[in-house]
């Protein structure tokens, strides 16, 4: 049976005429927010009510500014003359039932350039393949999720970055790790060994650490770190404004479970209104217990972030640039972080290079999963093991005219 659309249409024009009435609201609380964030500009006033927020357990989980006015745009610096950007990002193929075999695949892809030398990027790939019951299995014996694969392979592309910049720490100028997405790593229930990925991301971010301490000392270059937010839809400064709107008798955790009335507003139109292209935003620290911990690992590891628009011209494009205080403190390495990621940005139209041709780097394709399960196949045989295929599987390749595990 095919889709009904003379059913679907009418369901469509409701959901046309409800958008456009929501994109109304949030317009007008978006005008409000502006109104709030021109008003906020007593830092010591800020951070009074967020230690009151603190004080209270009220729970606040919006952004605190490190040491410059919220209410202001910063401009672009120039770029070191000479830098070297190291990019990771990763890809996977995740446990399938109806495979020949159990297994999961990671590829971490890592892109080395050069800015400002005349040498020839670097590529480099590590794919893993794991396939005995300690890795594929629970403690229960059941096969794992596909998100703690992800928490394994984010794991491998920070340990990657870190690996990567120590080799490099004889270079005479800055270095620059670019992660693909949030730093703050946290996971779940449903990830086995949680507790030890979360030790080894640590480790990796010590490791990072040791690099810069390193370049410092020798060369008096630093090391940096970013992960890198392509649209953000995060609303930590919007929960600010919040915070900051309250009465201080006000300030209980029952006023922030929600952001009031700027509740489903974001940070991002606010940000367009402040940010020219080129131009960041202040630097801000979540408040959340996953950063606690990380504050609570040592002083440098806490994270910070400030947002970027990395668009020329209109219209703009928000990317939230997080990165570890031992970054944030230092005002020379959030300039170059500034300037290298926007020139990497006009590289690659709003994105950055080096991350893009990680990622091309990192992608398996549809063919080659095919090639993989192929593999896997003849080298069963090889070795007396019954193949069997899933018969659901292979019908839904004969409805998509696919061939067999292509996806």
């Amino acid at each position: 049976m095919t889709l009904e659309f003379e059913k679907v249409v009418p369901q469509v024009q409701r959901m046309g005429r409800a958008l456009a009435a929501r994109n109304i609201t949030m317009s007008e609380r978006s005008e409000d927010a502006w109104e709030r964030l021109n008003r906020l500009g007593d830092l010591d006033a800020i951070h009074a009510r967020i230690q009151l927020a603190r004080q209270r357990d009220a729970g606040f989980r919006g952004a605190a500014p490190l040491n410059e006015p919220v209410n202001r745009a910063y401009p672009l610096p120039a770029a070191p003359p000479r830098a070297t950007l190291i990019a990771a990002d990763g890809s996977q193929v995740y446990p399938n039932l109806h495979a020949a075999a159990i297994y999961y695949l990671t590829n971490v892809g890592v892109f080395v350039y050069h800015h400002g030398l005349d040498e020839l990027p670097e590529q480099i790939t590590e794919p893993d393949l794991r396939y005995t019951d300690e890795y594929v299995r629970d403690h229960q014996g059941q096969v794992i999720t596909n998100t703690a694969v992800n928490a394994r392979r984010t794991v491998s592309e920070l340990k990657a970055l870190a690996r990567e910049a120590w080799n490099r720490r004889a270079m005479p100028f800055p270095l620059v790790a670019v992660s693909d997405g949030p730093l703050l790593f946290w996971v779940g229930k449903d990830v086995p060994e949680g507790g030890q990925l979360q030790n080894e991301y640590i480790g990796a971010l010590v490791h990072l650490h040791d690099t810069h301490a390193a370049m410092q000392r020798d060369h008096g270059h630093a090391t940096s770190l970013v992960g890198y937010v392509d649209r953000p839809t995060s609303a930590f400064l919007v929960s600010l404004l919040h915070l900051a709107s309250l009465h201080e008798r006000e300030v209980r955790a029952a006023a922030l479970t929600t952001n009031g009335d700027l509740e489903g507003l974001i940070d991002q139109p606010v940000m367009f209104r402040l940010l020219g292209p080129g131009e960041r935003s202040a630097l801000l620290v979540q408040q959340s217990p996953q950063n606690k911990r990380y504050h609570d690992k040592g002083k440098s590891y806490e994270i910070a972030f400030f947002y970027l628009n990395v668009s020329t011209d209109f219209p703009y494009h928000l990317a939230r640039v997080e990165m570890p205080m031992w970054v944030a403190r230092e005002p020379e390495m959030v300039d170059h972080v500034h300037a290298l990621l926007y020139e990497q940005c006009r590289m690659m139209w709003r994105y950055p290079y080096a991350l893009t041709r990680a990622d091309e780097l990192a992608v398996i394709r549809g063919h080659e999963r095919s090639q993989l399960e192929e593999l896997i196949e003849v080298e069963l045989r090889r070795n007396d093991q019954d193949v069997e295929h899933s018969e659901k599987l292979d019908s839904k390749v004969v409805r998509h005219g696919r061939t067999r595990y292509g996806q």
